[in-house]
């Protein structure tokens, strides 16, 4: 769960003079617009992380619901809801759940949507190249962050978002593949991004607002 929160934490930036791709931001500009045409989704995705000096190489399979400011995300055995006011942390392995407000940037960062629409949070962008009809795009942020850049993956053909990277300068590179997106019609209910208590009794509560 972290390693999601952080790739999407690191959507502030480091200092560069480059101006953006205006190909790149067009690319980009049309996976983002075709996402937010879906009423609901439904995304499937892998998460890696690998450090090849520390021989980590972690992945885990995660799953993630989103309708307007509002989402559910299931990632290493942990269920995250945003109800649009209230963030739910429940870990069942321990049988727990933590209720919190979010500030505007926890809000923003830890909603998986915030993926599909990176490239226009203080990034400058440009295309490297094209292979195999997937356009490769990388994203440099403007202020000094513990990351180099980040790396996007895009079929313009489809204007579908397939892969993306954190380069760490620590080595750690945070890699996002979305296996699947399904548009949901019609929509989840709003109480389906909302823990129900009701449902999980012995579920010791910690309300942290």
């Amino acid at each position: 769960m972290r390693y999601f929160t952080t790739l999407l934490l690191t959507m502030l930036t480091f200092s560069i003079l480059a101006q953006s791709d205006p190909k790149a931001k067009e690319i980009l500009d049309k996976a983002a617009a075709k996402f937010k045409t879906y009423p609901a989704a439904e995304v499937s995705f892998t998460l890696a992380m690998e450090n090849k000096t520390e021989n980590i190489n972690e992945i885990h399979e995660g799953k993630a619901w989103m309708k307007g400011n509002r989402y559910k995300l299931n990632l290493m055995d942990v269920e995250n809801y945003y109800d649009g006011k209230i963030i739910y942390t429940y870990m069942p392995e321990v049988q727990e759940v933590n209720i919190k407000n979010p500030n505007d940037d926890e809000e923003e960062f830890l909603n998986p949507a915030t993926l599909f629409d990176i490239h226009n949070q203080g990034f400058t962008q440009k295309l490297i190249n094209t292979t195999n009809s997937i356009a490769y795009i990388e994203l440099y942020p403007k202020e000094k962050k513990n990351f180099e850049k980040i790396g996007i993956w895009v079929n313009p053909a489809t204007s579908s978002i397939q892969k993306v990277t954190s380069f760490g300068k620590d080595g750690n590179n945070i890699t996002i593949v979305v296996q699947n997106i399904k548009q949901l019609t019609p929509a989840p209910s709003d109480s389906f991004f909302s823990f129900d208590k009701a449902k999980h009794p012995d579920v010791e509560v910690i309300d942290m607002r």
